[in-house]
């Protein structure tokens, strides 16, 4: 497969933008956030306008917690920590706004979606043909671990979810 060479390093920053979002739209730095400490990054390809990612995403939200919850209550380093970030296809920042809203992970910002034009470097770069399409990547060299992710998620996060 050919990536853009953005995604043949460890540049998570080039890779998604300077900043995510969490929460109510609080904005931290890609940098700080990714900086060689995850296990897993998983960049999650949805749209609030797709009822199969409306039913996977509070899936992958309850793993999500689970597993920060686990880390947490057993003083786990962060190297076995495991990121999600959300990148929408959503062409209307009201439906991002919201959708974004019942996440528990970082996102990137609409804006960045469209004017860095990350929507589709992504998008493109790793093959997403159908949504919701998770891709794990190696948290240290940004590698593909698979693109299969929607079927395998379970088996990287710890805790205990449906």
């Amino acid at each position: 497969i050919s990536r853009p060479a953005a995604m043949s390093s460890c540049n998570f920053e080039e890779l998604l933008g300077p900043t995510l979002l969490i929460g109510e739209g609080q904005e931290v730095y890609t940098k700080d956030l990714l900086k060689d400490k995850k296990n897993f990054v998983m960049l999650y390809f949805s749209a609030q306008w797709c009822p199969p990612c409306r039913k996977f995403t509070p899936l992958l939200g309850e793993a999500y917690t689970a597993h920060k919850q686990y880390i947490q209550e057993h003083n786990i380093q962060t190297e076995e920590d495991i990121e999600v970030i959300f990148v929408s296809l959503d062409s209307i920042q009201a439906d991002f706004d919201t959708y974004r809203s019942k996440m528990p992970f970082y996102s990137v910002p609409f804006a960045n979606l469209w004017l860095l034009n990350i929507k589709d470097k992504l998008s493109k770069g790793y093959g997403v043909r159908s949504i919701p399409t998770l891709v794990i990547l190696n948290g240290q060299d940004g590698s593909v671990i698979t693109k299969n992710g929607k079927g395998e998620y379970a088996t990287y996060f710890k805790g205990e979810y449906e």
